[in-house]
């Protein structure tokens, strides 16, 4: 059986198995990945495929038949106030929220910079997106 089937197999798997749970199991390199401190923003991300996705805080990982899928970008916290200014010009600055094509075993690191309008402070994000697939 090739590597990557068998490694894409066990991941399926074991990210199943997770969802199964009540609790969510947080995985410890994860753990507090792009959270900041109370009252800022962070960013969550999914990559879209025909199996049960999951949002992951700072990173996300699918894996899939098609060629091709959509990955979500979401904000959260913040200002209301703001104006985001994306690392890629296809997101709106007027959304907290962008969502990209991915293709198969390509990864997509989005950035954004959020400004509150109403003391025109910064905060920083950022999530890294990954589609593998299988044949």
């Amino acid at each position: 059986m090739n590597r990557k089937v068998l490694l894409a197999a066990l991941f399926s798997v074991a990210s199943s198995t997770a969802l199964l749970a009540k609790e969510p199991t947080p995985i410890p390199e994860m753990q507090g990945a792009n959270k900041a401190t109370s009252g800022s923003a962070t960013m969550k991300c999914l990559v879209d495929t025909p199996a049960w996705d999951n949002w992951g805080y700072g990173r996300c990982f699918s894996v899939g038949h098609a060629r091709s899928t959509t990955a979500y970008f979401q904000i959260e916290g913040g200002p209301s106030n703001f104006r985001v200014y994306w690392s890629d010009s296809r997101c709106s600055q007027n959304s907290k929220s962008c969502s990209l094509p991915i293709y198969q075993y390509q990864s997509i690191n989005l950035t954004a910079d959020v400004l509150d309008l109403s003391n025109n402070s910064f905060s920083s994000v950022s999530a890294t997106a990954h589609y593998e697939g299988y044949h």
